[in-house]
């Protein structure tokens, strides 16, 4: 396959990005601030209309900057070809987006995920999987109004990957981590399922807990509870990684096979483990209550739901990513408020042993 433009001279190197929401948009942002055009893509009228009509503003701390980028509606009729697409939509909507990702990609052109959940696997089924990128990142963002995203304080890393580092061009990959590298620390693996299983198993074990208990993260991790149903739930992503034949990467800098040893002595571990996580998290509330706050509905489907098919299909119960996923659906249909004792309904679901410990 053909190389991508040089990125020293980074501004031949043209970019789409299918998903101007927050972090479309904050990446979109900082690439502009470093010469980098992009293109955005968007289903939000308004949105689109605002970043053509005034540009695209940033908030990073008490700055705000604006640059001048082209937005289009995602059924756009744009001729147009690149030779990057980076994918930032919310998991489910990447079916829908795909055939548009696919239609903007030049032939020699690579398509990345820049997404939670495990999504490489349905934009391949649009383009050749030599061409699937993606990238796991700790980057935050609020789109606060049409036209308009706030950054969130962060670490802002990037981790970029080939989703089969067997058949990808290696100068590609360290092409795209030049790129990242605009918007933050960005480094390459080899081992893209492996980190995009870690990153799952981060989301599935804290985001809807955070829902279900309308607690601040440095709230929830002080509990004990909410500390054993994450390693719980932790232990069930990894069950269904190994289905997978993925190698998943150290979470929170313990080994995987730590968190499903059951030994007292890593479960310990992982217990403080989890604490000084909650310390350094704060009173953040991550992504899927902001998505419920936005738009009444979360990405659960396509983070714990994403788990439990996969063990089921294997034969294997998903008892508490299925018990987050039916509490989750309550909130969000309104039978039920977030509320610390949702916790105590879902801790049912684990052993014995460990609900009489709660008594």
């Amino acid at each position: 396959m053909a190389g991508l433009p040089s990125l020293p001279h980074s501004a031949s190197l043209s970019i789409a990005i299918v998903g101007a929401g927050a972090i479309g948009c904050r990446l979109a942002f900082h690439l502009a601030k470093n010469g980098v055009a992009c293109v955005l893509f968007d289903g939000w009228p308004a949105h689109v209309d605002a970043i053509n009509r005034v540009g695209l503003q940033c908030a990073e701390g008490h700055q705000t900057g604006t640059v001048r980028l082209r937005a289009h509606a995602l059924d756009a009729p744009v001729s147009d070809q690149f030779d990057v697409v980076l994918v930032a939509v919310r998991s489910d909507q990447t079916a829908r987006v795909a055939p548009v990702a696919a239609r903007l990609l030049k032939p020699s052109g690579v398509l990345v995920s820049c997404q939670n959940g495990i999504n490489e696997h349905v934009l391949a089924e649009a383009v050749g999987l030599d061409q699937i990128f993606g990238c796991t990142m700790v980057y935050g963002a609020r789109l606060v109004a049409p036209g308009r995203v706030e950054a969130l304080q962060g670490e802002d890393t990037f981790r970029v990957g080939a989703w089969d580092a067997g058949r990808a061009s290696a100068l590609k990959l360290e092409e795209l981590v030049s790129l990242f590298a605009l918007c933050g620390l960005a480094t390459r693996t080899d081992n893209l399922p492996g980190y995009r299983w870690m990153k799952l198993a981060l989301n599935a074990m804290a985001n809807p807990l955070l829902l279900l208990s309308g607690l601040t993260a440095s709230e929830l991790h002080s509990h004990e509870l909410a500390r054993r149903l994450m390693a719980g739930i932790a232990r069930e992503v990894l069950a269904a990684a190994e289905v997978s034949g993925a190698r998943v990467e150290p979470l929170l800098g313990i080994d995987a096979a730590r968190w499903v040893s059951r030994h007292p002595h890593d479960e310990d571990a992982i217990d403080q483990c989890l604490s000084r996580h909650g310390a350094a998290l704060g009173a953040r509330r991550l992504s899927m209550v902001a998505d419920f706050q936005a738009r009444g509905r979360t990405e659960v489907d396509h983070i714990n739901g994403f788990v439990v098919h996969a063990l089921q299909s294997a034969g294997l119960p998903a008892r508490l990513n299925q018990g987050v996923v039916n509490l989750v659906y309550d909130v969000e249909s309104g039978r039920r408020a977030m509320a610390p004792d949702n916790l105590r309904e879902l801790a049912l679901l684990m052993p014995d042993t460990f609900q009489k410990s709660l008594t």
